[in-house]
């Protein structure tokens, strides 16, 4: 392993790993996360399936990650298969494979960890000895240019889920057959689950009380350093808020909350068992939590003396002030999300916060401890005009210490904005060279800096996340073509995304235009609302 590039990424045996003896009477589920381990290990969704599958006498839960390119070279030159961590078993030797879908980048990767693995590629392909293939996360609200290579997807919260999938495939296996057909007929009565071919309109899945449900404080802590490399605790599912082009206030509808006192009970054991120095406050809201005040006492005053830290995730604007300046409160970067430069336009987004108070809390965080403040926009929304920009660059001159991260508008399923169609290419990479030069010439009496995502990512992203079943097509030419990691600026490679367009002949802007009202959208059977 010498040759390889961070080998503890393949090592297993971490701490609180779970190891089962792999016997055959156990159904054998392969967790797999499309991306590298540092990723994958700081998922929570992922955690928590981990815990839940585990705490399963008869199954065996085991993790498998997207290899970096030399691992992936070293296992094909030696004709090894792709193991999971735990025992090292091929994914083709488990019942089940399962992969989180949390970014539309990561699809060709999903292909190569099947084909790495010995399963294959195509659902049609699979027979009864085959493992069942599923999937789920915020990418399956629309499983369409996936629905080829996956058997099952999970629409919602898998948790819920996730027994009623297990009983099902243990049952057939204890019976001593496995009919894949008659498996996915029965799977496909569940609710929330789409079975390609055997559904025609889908309910999401979801938790109904956070309190009572499932949440691992025995999580696996890794050898080394990982994104997210702390305790993240979930206080609150969905959102309260209404922002027109947000796809997660839609999939995470209603807002759940989680008790005060769960919260503590989760905290207390999860440091007693991973020995992790910080707190991660998890939502998509963490400021609107009602009783953010009272959590943030009884945090203080039980971690201050153990010298365990305090983190919160991006805030809106409005639910940032003094009572966030508990002395456990980790101040290394504070975010917040305008979306939009000038207030006009964040009006129409239903962002309906003020340049005043943006300076204002933004001063209050670097006043109170913070050493940067974060904010993030958007360029290219419906409506946007050249003064929109300038008004970027002219709130970030009102602000000291302040970094801009700017991402194309992704018309995403599911959003109010659904079906805007997203700018073109040209115009996208103007506005990022316009955006930059204006920071250029504000960076002489302000320390301001811009991170522009990239315009042809994003292009790519909004096909994928947009797609119908033809995608399919692309993603496989795209994978036959070696684009691996695509998430990752080093790797990802528009030429050969562009080349995979043209040799399917699927044409990329029939995606990426505006819909109207009466067109049919790919994931429209897809009910989110209750």
């Amino acid at each position: 392993m010498l040759e390889i590039l961070k080998p503890a990424r393949y090592i297993n045996s971490e701490w609180n790993a779970v190891h089962k003896d792999w016997n055959e009477g156990a159904l054998k589920i392969a967790l797999s996360f499309p991306d590298v381990y540092e990723i994958g290990m700081s998922h929570l969704g992922m955690r928590i399936l981990y815990g839940i599958l585990n705490r399963e006498q008869d199954v065996i839960c085991e993790r498998v990650f997207a290899p970096w390119l030399d691992m992936e070279k070293r296992l094909r030159d030696r004709k090894e298969r792709l193991p999971s961590l735990e025992s090292s078993h091929a994914l083709k030797e488990f019942d089940i494979v399962g992969f989180s879908l949390q970014y539309e980048m990561n699809y060709p990767d999903i292909l190569n960890m099947l084909d790495m693995g010995g399963v294959p590629l195509c659902s049609k392909d699979r027979g009864d000895n085959d493992p069942i293939v599923i999937a789920g996360g915020p990418c399956a609200f629309n499983p369409e240019p996936l629905a080829d290579f996956i058997d099952v997807f999970v629409i919602g919260e898998a948790e819920e889920a996730i027994l009623d999938i297990v009983k099902i495939i243990q049952g057939a296996k204890g019976r001593g057959h496995r009919a894949k057909g008659a498996i996915l007929k029965e799977l496909a009565k569940i609710e929330g689950v789409y079975v390609p071919g055997y559904c025609s309109a889908i309910k999401k899945r979801i938790v109904k009380d956070l309190d009572s449900s499932f949440f691992p404080t025995d999580i696996v802590v890794p050898y080394i350093q990982i994104v997210h490399d702390r305790i993240g605790i979930e206080i609150m599912r969905g959102c309260p808020h209404g922002c027109k082009f947000c796809q997660a206030c839609k999939i995470f509808h209603p807002l759940r909350i989680r008790s005060v006192k769960r919260i503590m009970e989760i905290a207390e054991e999860s440091v007693k068992s991973t020995g992790y120095e910080e707190i991660s406050l998890l939502s998509l809201s963490s400021g609107d939590y009602p009783y953010i005040e009272e959590l943030a006492r009884k945090l203080q005053e039980k971690f201050k003396p153990l010298g365990v830290k305090i983190s919160l995730p991006s805030l809106r604007v409005g639910t940032f002030d003094e009572r966030n300046d508990m002395d456990t409160l980790k101040r290394a970067g504070l975010t917040f999300a305008p979306e939009a430069g000038s207030e006009r336009l964040r009006h129409t987004l239903n962002k309906k916060i003020t340049d005043a108070e943006i300076i204002e809390k933004s001063g209050l965080a670097l006043n109170s401890g913070w050493r940067k403040v974060k904010l993030y926009f958007m360029a290219g929304l419906p409506g946007e005009t050249y003064e929109d920009l300038d008004a970027i660059i002219d709130l970030a001159g009102k602000i000291r210490n302040v970094n801009l991260s700017v991402s194309p508008f992704i018309p995403k399923p599911h959003s109010d904005f659904e079906r805007e169609g997203m700018e073109e290419l040209g115009i996208l990479k103007e506005k990022k060279r316009y955006l930059e030069a204006g920071g250029k010439r504000q960076e002489a009496r302000k320390n301001i800096k811009i991170d522009f995502h990239s315009p042809e990512t994003s292009r790519i992203e909004a096909v994928l996340a947009r797609g119908d079943r033809s995608v399919g097509k692309v993603i496989l030419k795209a994978w036959e073509k070696g684009l691996r990691l695509q998430a990752w600026t080093e790797h990802f490679n528009y030429n050969l995304w562009d080349q995979a367009f043209q040799e399917t002949g699927v044409d990329p802007e029939i995606y990426l235009k505006k819909k109207d009202e009466g067109e049919v959208l790919p994931w429209e059977f897809i009910k989110v609302s209750p």
